[in-house]
């Protein structure tokens, strides 16, 4: 199956890593399923916590997750790009290991805020990556962290930084969801969609359903936004055609 042009920068498919992928089979199979959407390159983004293990220990598992499916990969199906969703922690601006959490051969983080109200520390912080560490952040799914009193401001605060905001496609196929994932997208500096998937059920991938129900809500127009940006971010060539 050729590979397409699309980017999912936000995946769990690598096996054994966390609460995704928990095998090589189910690996290859969300793989396939995001090639049929036109998907070209996968930002393997496992999960890292400061508090169960180091950078090196997180790379070196990372590392043998690749080692594993690679073999069986068709060639030239997918572009698997090592990274993770690196969960806020305090330091993280002053980690000395901070690129092995990046996208591979970028400066790109993407990073899972605390699922509760943000203080200034927390903000600081990300300002830090920013402007101290020159790293180009990503917020993952901030339509998980609006409910949480303020979030929503603060959200808007860390844009001006700038920061990138990846909406989860599954937020914009649920109802009660649409309209707040739709809205972040609109009023984002820099918006993207992403599909997060886990697995190949109640987490499958789910990217191409989402973009269609962008294109509906925002225009098709907005598609090319969308690849524009998560082309930037990972320094790849911009896609030339929607599907």
């Amino acid at each position: 199956m050729p590979s397409g042009t699309l980017m999912d920068l936000h995946c769990h498919v690598l096996p054994g890593m966390d609460d995704g992928s928990p095998d090589v089979a189910t690996s290859l199979e969300m793989l396939r399923r995001q090639a049929g959407q036109g998907i070209g390159a996968v930002c393997c983004t496992s999960h890292y916590y400061a508090s169960r293990e180091t950078v090196a220990s997180f790379s070196a598992r990372r590392e043998a997750a690749l080692k594993r499916l690679l073999p069986a990969l068709t060639p030239g199906l997918l572009r698997l790009l090592p990274a993770s969703e690196t969960a806020f922690f305090a330091g993280i601006s002053e980690c000395p290991d901070l690129e092995r959490l990046c996208v591979k051969g970028t400066r790109t983080l993407l990073l899972e805020m605390p699922f509760a109200v943000w203080n200034e520390f927390q903000m600081e912080e990300v300002a830090a990556l920013v402007l101290d560490r020159e790293c180009r952040v990503i917020l993952a799914h901030p339509e998980r962290f609006c409910a949480f009193q303020g979030n929503r401001e603060r959200i808007r605060r860390l844009e001006q930084l700038p920061v990138a905001l990846q909406v989860n496609a599954g937020a914009l196929l649920a109802w009660k969801t649409r309209g707040l994932a739709l809205e972040l997208l609109r009023e984002a500096r820099f918006p993207l969609l992403a599909s997060d998937c886990h697995n190949l059920t109640r987490r499958a991938p789910n990217l191409q359903e989402g973009r269609r129900t962008a294109a509906q809500r925002l225009g098709p127009d907005f598609l090319d936004r969308l690849d524009r940006n998560a082309a930037d971010l990972l320094g790849l060539a911009v896609p030339g055609t929607n599907p």
